[in-house]
């Protein structure tokens, strides 16, 4: 064996395959960040919204990601009248009806209060900075964590199915004025 049949030939740059990469437009990650906690929702959800609106306005993510950010977050000029709209009619197709997953245990409502508070602080935070990525995948996290916990898809129907847990359950509380003395 020589030493030239030992070396693989190396295929050139052409030939090897392309490895897609997408880089972000930085418009479009401050919208996801706006569409997050503004809704709220996830990033896919937020992503989805972004390429609907695109599509029923007929114009690109990046202006589309433009005109939410311009609409929900007050940055910029306002956006036309079609690209507003477009955006706040994916929103309200996102919110369509959600029904519950097949769980029917409950959770812990000093737990679901110490994720809520989570969630919520991560929402301020992310509405605050949507440029920040590593902020967005916390508050992605919590949502999912918010969904899981309260068995539903969406985390505006989790968020408020969570609040009214937490309000029924301080309703039931007795307060210490009605409690009997020993």
């Amino acid at each position: 064996m020589t030493s030239q049949d030992s070396v693989r030939p190396q295929p050139t740059p052409a030939a090897r395959p392309a490895v897609a990469r997408t880089v972000e437009a930085p418009a479009v990650g401050r919208a996801l960040g706006v569409l997050m906690a503004s809704v709220p929702c996830d990033s896919r959800t937020a992503r989805r919204i972004l390429t609907d609106a695109a599509a029923t306005a007929g114009i690109t993510v990046e202006e589309a990601a433009d005109g939410a950010t311009a609409a929900l977050h007050g940055d910029g000029s306002p956006p036309p009248a079609a690209v507003e709209s477009a955006v706040r009619a994916a929103i309200d197709r996102s919110l369509s009806a959600d029904r519950p997953t097949s769980s029917s245990l409950l959770p812990n409502p000093h737990v679901l209060r110490r994720h809520l508070a989570r969630f919520r602080e991560l929402r301020r935070r992310t509405f605050t900075a949507p440029d920040d990525p590593a902020l967005r995948a916390g508050y992605d996290d919590a949502a999912y964590t918010l969904c899981v916990l309260l068995g539903r898809r969406h985390v505006h129907h989790a968020l408020t199915a969570a609040e009214r847990l937490i309000a029924a359950h301080r309703l039931a509380r007795p307060e210490p004025a009605d409690l009997p003395h020993s």
